[in-house]
């Protein structure tokens, strides 16, 4: 250029090896700049660790403090439609992992084969008496609340109404005639109770339910829920799954604060960042072979440096090398004169 005016059949050498230009700088980058063992040995660096952590942990914190809840958290990502449909695929996903779970630990670990006293963790005679006076409370609490119940006296007065029918005879008239039933059933029900709390009926029970545990000990699993459920044990297992509210539970979840969620768990998340970390940049790194060869780093470089306008694609290179090409230009002047 002189001046405003452009000097005929000079187009300059950097329009006239534009298509050069481009491929040559495709290659730097891909062969000497942006290189796959340039970037794995930055991404195992220390210090990109460390920053991937902190930058975790202030996501991580920032979730903590907001308002949302898990279904408002989800919506700033996906629609109403597909967060639904992100619900259904996670009831559908946990239905399928317990069946297959079944299937593993029945099938594989042989659950089935296996005595009660192999599946119980802690099977021992201390453990199995202990276990039997807990039992015995409980189910002699439950009989006492029965007996104190409305229901429970009802079921007093019919017993003692049918003894007076049993009874037959003069003795079963007189019986009749003269016997109170709701009297007998107030005398009877403390009579009950203290029976039912006594350390004599408590002991009795005890013993009986442990010499059942040792029965039960020996047979094996496959059997006892047989016996219990009179069906195959897996088959039955599999049943009470099925019928496990779990998209009920996937619902209530989703209106549960995400701040609540994450602070009750704020330690153990806290303490996985770092190994959740270091195993989501080694899979980076595994990853980054195959992402180069599928971008084709040259052949991008390549295209969009040929996209570059003209002007653009000197003003990179003249920022470059300017005062080189300056030296060159004034250079052929000295010699072409």
């Amino acid at each position: 250029m002189i001046g405003r005016f452009r000097v005929p059949f000079t187009p300059g050498l950097i329009p006239k090896r534009r298509e050069d230009i481009a491929q040559s700088l495709g290659n730097v980058v891909a062969d000497y700049l942006v290189t796959t063992e340039g970037l794995q040995d930055m991404v195992l660096r220390p210090s990109f660790k460390q920053k991937v952590e902190e930058y975790l942990k202030a996501l991580l914190y920032k979730w903590m403090q907001s308002p949302l809840t898990l279904k408002e958290a989800a919506l700033t990502v996906w629609d109403e439609e597909k967060w639904e449909a992100i619900k259904l695929k996670l009831t559908d996903t946990a239905n399928t992992v317990l069946e297959r779970g079944v299937d593993l630990v029945w099938d594989q670990y042989g659950l089935g084969d296996k005595a009660l006293k192999e599946v119980i963790p802690g099977w021992t005679e201390e453990n199995r008496e202990r276990w039997s006076e807990l039992a015995a409370d409980a189910l002699l609490q439950t009989v006492e609340e029965e007996l104190l119940s409305a229901g429970g006296q009802r079921m007093l007065s019919k017993m003692a109404a049918g003894m007076a029918d049993q009874a037959g005879g003069f003795l079963g008239t007189m019986a009749a005639i003269f016997m109170d039933e709701d009297k007998i059933v107030r005398k009877l029900t403390p009579a009950l109770v203290r029976a039912l709390r006594g350390d004599e009926t408590k002991a009795k029970v005890a013993e009986a339910i442990k010499g059942k545990l040792e029965e039960y000990a020996e047979k094996p699993v496959s059997e006892l829920l047989k016996m219990l459920a009179d069906e195959e044990g897996k088959d039955w297992i599999v049943l009470q799954l099925q019928r496990l509210p779990v998209g009920k539970w996937v619902s209530r979840a989703e209106e549960v604060k995400l701040s609540s969620l994450l602070t009750s768990w704020k330690p153990q998340l806290e303490n996985a960042i770092p190994g959740f970390t270091d195993r989501m940049l080694r899979g980076i790194v595994r990853g980054i072979p195959v992402v180069m060869t599928a971008i084709q780093l040259p052949k991008m470089v390549h295209e969009q440096v040929q996209k570059f306008p003209i002007e653009l694609l000197e003003e990179v290179i003249l920022s470059v090398s300017g005062k080189e090409f300056r030296a060159i230009t004034w250079l052929g002047v000295v010699l072409g004169e």
